[in-house]
Protein backbone atom coordinates (compact mmCIF):
# COMPACT_ATOMS: atom_id res chain seq x y z
CA UNK A 1 0.00 0.00 0.00
CA UNK A 2 1.77 3.53 -1.18
CA UNK A 3 1.86 6.54 1.25
CA UNK A 4 -0.83 9.46 0.68
CA UNK A 5 -0.28 13.10 2.06
CA UNK A 6 -2.85 15.38 4.04
CA UNK A 7 -4.33 18.59 2.07
CA UNK A 8 -3.31 21.26 4.29
CA UNK A 9 1.28 20.64 5.45
CA UNK A 10 0.98 17.76 3.09
CA UNK A 11 3.00 15.38 5.80
CA UNK A 12 3.80 12.11 4.75
CA UNK A 13 1.13 9.34 5.50
CA UNK A 14 2.67 5.78 5.28
CA UNK A 15 0.44 3.10 4.25
CA UNK A 16 -0.06 -0.03 6.89
CA UNK A 17 2.77 -2.43 6.75
CA UNK A 18 4.70 -0.21 3.91
CA UNK A 19 8.34 0.84 4.38
CA UNK A 20 9.34 -2.13 6.60
CA UNK A 21 12.75 -1.16 7.55
CA UNK A 22 12.64 2.87 6.71
CA UNK A 23 9.53 4.14 8.49
CA UNK A 24 11.48 5.92 10.70
CA UNK A 25 13.39 7.99 8.74
CA UNK A 26 10.14 8.92 7.15
CA UNK A 27 8.37 10.16 10.22
CA UNK A 28 11.68 11.89 11.48
CA UNK A 29 11.67 13.74 7.72
CA UNK A 30 7.73 14.94 8.39
CA UNK A 31 8.78 15.76 12.58
CA UNK A 32 11.59 18.06 11.25
CA UNK A 33 11.06 19.18 7.83
CA UNK A 34 7.18 19.71 8.17
CA UNK A 35 5.93 19.97 11.67
CA UNK A 36 8.48 21.57 13.12
CA UNK A 37 9.07 24.74 10.02
CA UNK A 38 4.86 25.28 10.28
CA UNK A 39 4.91 25.89 13.80
CA UNK A 40 8.14 27.63 14.13
CA UNK A 41 10.07 27.90 10.85
CA UNK A 42 11.41 30.94 9.27
CA UNK A 43 12.20 31.48 5.54
CA UNK A 44 13.08 34.19 3.32
CA UNK A 45 11.24 34.44 -0.13
CA UNK A 46 13.17 36.33 -2.93
CA UNK A 47 10.33 37.65 -5.54
CA UNK A 48 11.46 37.83 -9.02
CA UNK A 49 8.13 39.07 -10.65
CA UNK A 50 4.95 40.71 -9.99
CA UNK A 51 2.99 37.34 -9.35
CA UNK A 52 5.01 34.46 -7.37
CA UNK A 53 3.88 31.09 -6.17
CA UNK A 54 5.47 29.88 -3.00
CA UNK A 55 7.26 26.35 -3.74
CA UNK A 56 5.85 23.04 -2.11
CA UNK A 57 6.24 19.88 -2.10
CA UNK A 58 4.34 16.42 -0.77
CA UNK A 59 6.35 15.23 2.26
CA UNK A 60 9.37 16.80 4.03
CA UNK A 61 12.79 17.91 2.28
CA UNK A 62 15.98 18.97 4.12
CA UNK A 63 15.80 21.78 1.35
CA UNK A 64 13.76 24.80 2.81
CA UNK A 65 13.80 26.55 -0.43
CA UNK A 66 11.78 23.78 -2.16
CA UNK A 67 9.23 24.52 0.36
CA UNK A 68 8.37 27.72 1.07
CA UNK A 69 4.64 27.51 2.11
CA UNK A 70 5.26 25.18 4.56
CA UNK A 71 6.55 27.89 7.04
CA UNK A 72 5.34 29.42 9.81
CA UNK A 73 7.34 33.02 8.80
CA UNK A 74 8.10 34.73 5.37
CA UNK A 75 10.08 37.73 5.23
CA UNK A 76 9.51 39.23 1.23
CA UNK A 77 12.34 40.16 -0.46
CA UNK A 78 12.58 41.65 -4.18
CA UNK A 79 15.66 42.84 -5.79
CA UNK A 80 14.27 42.21 -9.41
CA UNK A 81 12.07 44.25 -10.75
CA UNK A 82 9.61 47.39 -9.26
CA UNK A 83 6.32 47.81 -8.09
CA UNK A 84 3.57 46.39 -5.84
CA UNK A 85 4.07 42.57 -6.33
CA UNK A 86 1.61 39.30 -4.96
CA UNK A 87 2.63 36.17 -3.63
CA UNK A 88 0.61 32.79 -3.74
CA UNK A 89 0.17 30.17 -0.78
CA UNK A 90 -1.66 26.64 -1.89
CA UNK A 91 -5.75 26.61 -1.42
CA UNK A 92 -5.00 24.78 1.92
CA UNK A 93 -5.98 26.59 5.99
CA UNK A 94 -2.54 28.26 6.99
CA UNK A 95 -1.89 30.74 9.43
CA UNK A 96 1.59 32.97 8.00
CA UNK A 97 3.74 35.93 9.70
CA UNK A 98 4.93 38.05 7.09
CA UNK A 99 7.48 40.73 7.08
CA UNK A 100 7.78 42.82 3.73
CA UNK A 101 11.17 43.71 3.45
CA UNK A 102 10.91 45.41 0.04
CA UNK A 103 9.94 48.80 -0.98
CA UNK A 104 6.38 47.84 -2.42
CA UNK A 105 3.35 46.91 -0.89
CA UNK A 106 2.81 43.29 -1.46
CA UNK A 107 -0.53 40.87 -1.34
CA UNK A 108 -0.83 37.46 -0.05
CA UNK A 109 -3.56 35.01 -1.78
CA UNK A 110 -4.53 31.59 -1.80
CA UNK A 111 -4.46 30.04 -5.57
CA UNK A 112 -7.39 28.02 -7.44
CA UNK A 113 -4.90 25.03 -7.93
CA UNK A 114 -1.57 24.58 -5.69
CA UNK A 115 1.33 25.84 -7.44
CA UNK A 116 -0.38 28.61 -10.22
CA UNK A 117 -0.77 32.31 -9.63
CA UNK A 118 -4.22 32.21 -9.93
CA UNK A 119 -6.33 34.41 -6.67
CA UNK A 120 -9.29 31.72 -5.45
CA UNK A 121 -10.44 35.01 -3.27
CA UNK A 122 -9.34 37.90 -1.79
CA UNK A 123 -6.24 38.36 -0.05
CA UNK A 124 -4.41 40.79 2.44
CA UNK A 125 -1.79 43.49 1.44
CA UNK A 126 1.29 43.75 3.75
CA UNK A 127 2.52 47.55 3.60
CA UNK A 128 6.31 47.89 2.69
CA UNK A 129 8.64 47.16 5.47
CA UNK A 130 5.50 46.15 7.64
CA UNK A 131 5.03 43.20 9.73
CA UNK A 132 1.15 41.34 9.58
CA UNK A 133 0.09 37.97 10.95
CA UNK A 134 -2.55 36.35 8.45
CA UNK A 135 -4.26 32.95 8.20
CA UNK A 136 -6.20 31.89 5.39
CA UNK A 137 -9.50 29.20 5.26
CA UNK A 138 -8.24 27.97 2.21
CA UNK A 139 -10.10 30.52 -0.51
CA UNK A 140 -9.23 34.16 1.28
CA UNK A 141 -6.58 35.06 3.82
CA UNK A 142 -7.59 37.19 6.55
CA UNK A 143 -5.92 39.97 8.76
CA UNK A 144 -5.16 38.56 12.40
CA UNK A 145 -6.10 40.78 15.56
CA UNK A 146 -8.64 43.23 13.53
CA UNK A 147 -10.31 44.26 17.17
CA UNK A 148 -8.42 45.39 20.00
CA UNK A 149 -10.67 46.47 23.53
CA UNK A 150 -8.93 49.35 25.02
CA UNK A 151 -4.97 48.53 24.44
CA UNK A 152 -2.15 50.07 26.32
CA UNK A 153 0.60 51.09 23.34
CA UNK A 154 3.95 52.16 24.92
CA UNK A 155 5.86 54.97 22.24
CA UNK A 156 3.58 53.30 19.39
CA UNK A 157 4.33 54.23 15.45
CA UNK A 158 0.89 53.94 14.56
CA UNK A 159 1.66 55.37 10.58
CA UNK A 160 -0.85 56.86 8.85
CA UNK A 161 -3.98 55.53 10.49
CA UNK A 162 -7.80 56.21 8.27
CA UNK A 163 -9.03 57.22 11.28
CA UNK A 164 -8.04 58.57 15.03
CA UNK A 165 -10.13 60.66 17.46
CA UNK A 166 -8.01 62.18 19.72
CA UNK A 167 -10.79 63.65 22.29
CA UNK A 168 -8.79 62.66 25.09
CA UNK A 169 -5.33 63.06 23.89
CA UNK A 170 -3.19 65.42 25.83
CA UNK A 171 0.81 66.72 25.22
CA UNK A 172 -0.21 66.84 21.42
CA UNK A 173 2.72 69.69 20.14
CA UNK A 174 1.15 72.09 18.16
CA UNK A 175 3.89 72.76 15.32
CA UNK A 176 4.74 68.95 15.19
CA UNK A 177 1.53 67.30 15.59
CA UNK A 178 -0.43 69.15 13.95
CA UNK A 179 -1.39 69.70 9.78
CA UNK A 180 -2.59 72.37 8.09
CA UNK A 181 -3.91 75.92 8.70
CA UNK A 182 -6.30 76.95 11.67
CA UNK A 183 -9.55 78.49 10.45
CA UNK A 184 -10.39 82.40 11.69
CA UNK A 185 -13.75 80.12 12.84
CA UNK A 186 -11.52 78.08 14.98
CA UNK A 187 -9.42 81.23 16.39
CA UNK A 188 -6.46 81.19 13.56
CA UNK A 189 -5.92 83.47 10.96
CA UNK A 190 -6.47 80.83 8.24
CA UNK A 191 -3.16 81.82 6.36
CA UNK A 192 0.40 80.70 6.76
CA UNK A 193 2.66 83.89 5.61
CA UNK A 194 2.20 87.18 7.04
CA UNK A 195 3.86 90.49 5.36
CA UNK A 196 4.91 94.13 7.24
CA UNK A 197 5.45 94.55 10.68
CA UNK A 198 3.24 96.20 13.61
CA UNK A 199 -0.10 95.32 14.92
CA UNK A 200 -2.92 93.23 13.54
CA UNK A 201 -5.30 95.15 11.64
CA UNK A 202 -9.23 94.75 12.43
CA UNK A 203 -11.77 94.93 9.88
CA UNK A 204 -13.02 98.02 11.69
CA UNK A 205 -11.53 101.39 10.71
CA UNK A 206 -7.69 100.28 10.81
CA UNK A 207 -5.06 102.59 10.13
CA UNK A 208 -2.60 101.33 7.87
CA UNK A 209 1.20 103.13 7.40
CA UNK A 210 2.56 103.23 4.45
CA UNK A 211 0.26 100.18 3.21
CA UNK A 212 1.01 98.25 -0.64
CA UNK A 213 -2.35 98.18 -1.61
CA UNK A 214 -1.55 95.74 -4.55
CA UNK A 215 -4.72 95.81 -7.17
CA UNK A 216 -7.63 95.93 -4.72
CA UNK A 217 -10.91 94.92 -6.15
CA UNK A 218 -12.40 97.87 -5.32
CA UNK A 219 -12.10 100.74 -3.38
CA UNK A 220 -13.63 104.43 -2.81
CA UNK A 221 -11.68 107.43 -2.92
CA UNK A 222 -14.05 109.81 -1.99
CA UNK A 223 -11.98 111.64 1.04
CA UNK A 224 -8.29 110.67 -0.97
CA UNK A 225 -5.76 113.54 -1.46
CA UNK A 226 -2.70 114.08 -3.32
CA UNK A 227 -3.39 111.49 -6.15
CA UNK A 228 -1.20 112.18 -9.31
CA UNK A 229 -3.69 113.13 -12.24
CA UNK A 230 -0.83 111.32 -14.35
CA UNK A 231 0.71 108.45 -12.71
CA UNK A 232 -2.52 107.52 -10.09
CA UNK A 233 -5.02 107.20 -13.25
CA UNK A 234 -6.20 105.62 -15.74
CA UNK A 235 -8.39 105.71 -18.52
CA UNK A 236 -9.61 108.56 -20.40
CA UNK A 237 -11.69 111.44 -18.67
CA UNK A 238 -15.55 111.14 -20.43
CA UNK A 239 -17.18 114.81 -21.53
CA UNK A 240 -19.58 114.07 -18.65
CA UNK A 241 -16.65 114.20 -16.56
CA UNK A 242 -14.87 117.07 -17.40
CA UNK A 243 -12.78 115.63 -19.88
CA UNK A 244 -13.43 115.33 -24.00
CA UNK A 245 -13.66 111.98 -24.00
CA UNK A 246 -10.51 110.97 -26.49
CA UNK A 247 -6.67 110.91 -26.81
CA UNK A 248 -6.74 112.55 -30.23
CA UNK A 249 -7.55 116.19 -31.63
CA UNK A 250 -9.75 115.05 -33.86
CA UNK A 251 -11.53 113.07 -31.33
CA UNK A 252 -11.74 115.05 -28.97
CA UNK A 253 -13.63 117.61 -31.44
CA UNK A 254 -16.27 115.66 -32.39
CA UNK A 255 -16.95 114.69 -28.96
CA UNK A 256 -17.17 118.21 -28.18
CA UNK A 257 -19.56 118.70 -31.23
CA UNK A 258 -16.72 121.51 -32.80
CA UNK A 259 -17.22 121.53 -36.45
CA UNK A 260 -13.59 122.83 -38.68
CA UNK A 261 -14.73 126.19 -40.43
CA UNK A 262 -17.63 127.04 -38.16
CA UNK A 263 -16.26 126.36 -34.19
CA UNK A 264 -12.38 126.70 -34.89
CA UNK A 265 -10.83 127.74 -38.07
CA UNK A 266 -10.19 125.52 -41.29
CA UNK A 267 -6.25 124.87 -41.92
CA UNK A 268 -6.29 128.52 -44.44
CA UNK A 269 -7.49 130.44 -41.57
CA UNK A 270 -11.26 130.64 -42.55
CA UNK A 271 -14.51 130.19 -40.87
CA UNK A 272 -14.43 131.79 -37.66
CA UNK A 273 -14.79 135.07 -35.85
CA UNK A 274 -12.16 137.20 -33.29
CA UNK A 275 -8.73 137.85 -33.38
CA UNK A 276 -6.43 134.86 -34.27
CA UNK A 277 -3.02 134.09 -33.70
CA UNK A 278 -1.49 133.50 -37.16
CA UNK A 279 2.17 131.86 -37.98
CA UNK A 280 4.37 131.80 -40.98
CA UNK A 281 7.56 130.38 -42.40
CA UNK A 282 9.56 130.66 -45.40
CA UNK A 283 9.00 133.75 -48.08
CA UNK A 284 5.64 134.21 -49.77
CA UNK A 285 4.27 136.51 -53.09
CA UNK A 286 0.75 137.29 -51.52
CA UNK A 287 -0.80 136.42 -48.20
CA UNK A 288 -4.58 136.90 -49.06
CA UNK A 289 -6.30 135.27 -45.63
CA UNK A 290 -8.24 138.50 -44.48
CA UNK A 291 -5.03 140.35 -44.10
CA UNK A 292 -4.02 143.40 -45.87
CA UNK A 293 -1.16 145.63 -46.65
CA UNK A 294 -2.05 147.70 -44.10
CA UNK A 295 -2.37 145.65 -41.34
CA UNK A 296 -0.90 142.34 -42.28
CA UNK A 297 2.68 143.56 -40.20
CA UNK A 298 -0.39 143.50 -36.94
CA UNK A 299 -1.03 139.88 -37.20
CA UNK A 300 1.40 137.80 -39.42
CA UNK A 301 4.99 137.70 -40.46
CA UNK A 302 6.77 140.31 -43.22
CA UNK A 303 6.99 138.42 -46.16
CA UNK A 304 10.44 136.86 -45.54
CA UNK A 305 8.89 135.03 -42.89
CA UNK A 306 9.44 137.64 -39.65
CA UNK A 307 7.16 138.48 -37.21
CA UNK A 308 5.93 134.42 -36.42
CA UNK A 309 7.10 130.81 -35.46
CA UNK A 310 5.43 127.46 -36.74
CA UNK A 311 3.99 126.15 -40.11
CA UNK A 312 1.74 128.20 -42.42
CA UNK A 313 -0.76 126.62 -45.11
CA UNK A 314 -0.25 129.55 -48.14
CA UNK A 315 -2.61 130.13 -50.79
CA UNK A 316 -0.91 130.77 -54.17
CA UNK A 317 -2.99 132.03 -57.13
CA UNK A 318 -2.15 132.69 -60.79
CA UNK A 319 0.36 130.00 -63.33
CA UNK A 320 3.39 129.15 -62.27
CA UNK A 321 5.53 125.83 -63.33
CA UNK A 322 6.60 124.56 -60.00
CA UNK A 323 5.76 126.50 -57.05
CA UNK A 324 8.96 125.52 -53.66
CA UNK A 325 9.84 128.77 -51.84
CA UNK A 326 10.35 126.23 -48.82
CA UNK A 327 7.03 127.46 -46.84
CA UNK A 328 4.38 127.09 -49.37
CA UNK A 329 2.32 123.80 -48.51
CA UNK A 330 -0.92 124.34 -49.80
CA UNK A 331 -1.34 125.75 -53.72
CA UNK A 332 -5.64 125.69 -54.64
CA UNK A 333 -6.02 123.24 -51.75
CA UNK A 334 -3.86 121.03 -52.97
CA UNK A 335 -0.61 119.78 -50.44
CA UNK A 336 2.37 118.48 -50.97
CA UNK A 337 4.75 118.73 -53.84
CA UNK A 338 3.31 121.84 -56.49
CA UNK A 339 3.20 121.16 -59.40
CA UNK A 340 0.98 123.04 -62.45
CA UNK A 341 0.26 120.44 -65.26
CA UNK A 342 -1.28 122.90 -67.71
CA UNK A 343 0.12 121.63 -71.39
CA UNK A 344 2.79 123.89 -72.76
CA UNK A 345 4.39 124.13 -69.33
CA UNK A 346 8.07 122.01 -69.19
CA UNK A 347 7.09 120.60 -72.32
CA UNK A 348 9.11 120.38 -75.58
CA UNK A 349 8.20 119.09 -79.29
CA UNK A 350 9.71 116.06 -79.89
CA UNK A 351 10.15 113.76 -82.68
CA UNK A 352 8.89 110.33 -81.94
CA UNK A 353 8.17 109.21 -85.73
CA UNK A 354 10.43 106.80 -85.19
CA UNK A 355 8.61 105.18 -82.12
CA UNK A 356 5.25 105.38 -83.94
CA UNK A 357 3.61 102.62 -86.27
CA UNK A 358 0.31 103.57 -88.06
CA UNK A 359 -2.80 101.70 -86.10
CA UNK A 360 -1.40 101.19 -83.31
CA UNK A 361 -2.66 102.13 -80.32
CA UNK A 362 -0.06 104.51 -77.81
CA UNK A 363 -1.14 105.90 -74.02
CA UNK A 364 -0.40 108.94 -72.58
CA UNK A 365 1.66 108.15 -69.47
CA UNK A 366 3.41 111.99 -68.39
CA UNK A 367 1.22 113.26 -66.21
CA UNK A 368 -0.10 116.25 -68.59
CA UNK A 369 -2.18 116.70 -71.76
CA UNK A 370 -0.01 116.26 -74.90
CA UNK A 371 -0.30 117.57 -78.41
CA UNK A 372 0.05 115.55 -80.91
CA UNK A 373 0.68 116.59 -85.00
CA UNK A 374 0.82 114.07 -87.57
CA UNK A 375 1.14 113.83 -91.23
CA UNK A 376 1.40 111.95 -94.50
CA UNK A 377 2.88 112.62 -97.91
CA UNK A 378 1.74 110.45 -100.61
CA UNK A 379 1.81 109.76 -103.93
CA UNK A 380 -0.88 107.64 -104.98
CA UNK A 381 -4.54 108.42 -105.97
CA UNK A 382 -6.26 108.56 -102.73
CA UNK A 383 -5.83 108.51 -98.94
CA UNK A 384 -7.17 108.88 -95.68
CA UNK A 385 -5.75 109.96 -92.44
CA UNK A 386 -7.28 109.18 -88.96
CA UNK A 387 -6.83 110.28 -85.37
CA UNK A 388 -8.55 108.56 -82.42
CA UNK A 389 -8.22 109.30 -78.83
CA UNK A 390 -10.26 107.01 -76.19
CA UNK A 391 -12.52 105.51 -79.17
CA UNK A 392 -13.34 108.42 -80.24
CA UNK A 393 -12.41 109.61 -83.93
CA UNK A 394 -11.11 113.54 -82.99
CA UNK A 395 -9.56 114.03 -86.91
CA UNK A 396 -9.75 113.01 -90.69
CA UNK A 397 -8.28 114.31 -93.66
CA UNK A 398 -8.37 112.50 -96.91
CA UNK A 399 -7.45 113.19 -100.79
CA UNK A 400 -7.74 112.29 -104.12
CA UNK A 401 -6.93 112.47 -108.22
CA UNK A 402 -4.99 110.37 -110.23
CA UNK A 403 -1.57 110.69 -111.74
CA UNK A 404 1.47 111.38 -109.99
CA UNK A 405 -0.03 114.29 -107.53
CA UNK A 406 1.64 114.72 -104.67
CA UNK A 407 -0.80 114.93 -101.50
CA UNK A 408 -0.46 115.80 -97.83
CA UNK A 409 -2.95 114.73 -94.94
CA UNK A 410 -2.49 117.05 -91.66
CA UNK A 411 -4.28 116.11 -88.11
CA UNK A 412 -3.45 117.53 -84.88
CA UNK A 413 -5.12 116.61 -81.54
CA UNK A 414 -4.81 117.08 -77.87
CA UNK A 415 -4.70 113.86 -75.70
CA UNK A 416 -5.21 114.17 -72.16
CA UNK A 417 -3.09 112.57 -69.74
CA UNK A 418 -4.38 108.98 -69.24
CA UNK A 419 -6.10 108.71 -72.24
CA UNK A 420 -5.14 106.39 -75.65
CA UNK A 421 -4.52 107.69 -78.93
CA UNK A 422 -3.57 106.64 -82.11
CA UNK A 423 -2.82 107.80 -85.76
CA UNK A 424 -3.99 105.31 -89.14
CA UNK A 425 -3.61 106.14 -92.84
CA UNK A 426 -4.99 104.16 -95.80
CA UNK A 427 -5.61 104.00 -99.41
CA UNK A 428 -3.54 103.68 -102.26
CA UNK A 429 -0.64 101.24 -103.14
CA UNK A 430 2.61 103.04 -103.47
CA UNK A 431 4.90 104.30 -100.57
CA UNK A 432 4.42 106.48 -98.11
CA UNK A 433 5.86 108.69 -95.38
CA UNK A 434 4.18 108.73 -91.99
CA UNK A 435 6.03 111.50 -89.71
CA UNK A 436 4.72 112.15 -86.22
CA UNK A 437 5.50 114.95 -83.63
CA UNK A 438 4.45 115.30 -79.82
CA UNK A 439 4.70 118.41 -77.91
CA UNK A 440 5.04 116.30 -74.51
Amino acid sequence: MSSSYSPDLRIELIGTGDQAGVWGATTNNNLAYVLEQAVAGYISVAVVSSNQALTYINGGTSTAADNQAVHASLALTRSVGVGDFAVYAPPASKQYTIYNASPYNATIYNSTVIGNTSNAGTGVTIPTLKTMTVWSDGTNFYQQNTHLNSPSFTTPDLGTPSAATLTNATGLPIIAGTTGTLSVARGGTGVTSSTGSGNTVLSNSPTLVTPALGTPSSVTLTNATGLPIDGGTTGTLPVSRGGTGSTSASGARSNLGLVIGTDVPSPTGTGASGNWNINVTGNAATVTNGLTTSNYNSYAPTLTGGNASGTWAINITGNANTASNGGVTSVNGSTGAVTVTSIGVGQTWQNVTSSRSSGTSYTNSTGKPILVNAFSNRTDSGFQLTAVCDGVTVGYQGGGGGGDARRTGFVSFIVPNGSSYSVTYSGGADGSTLQWAELR
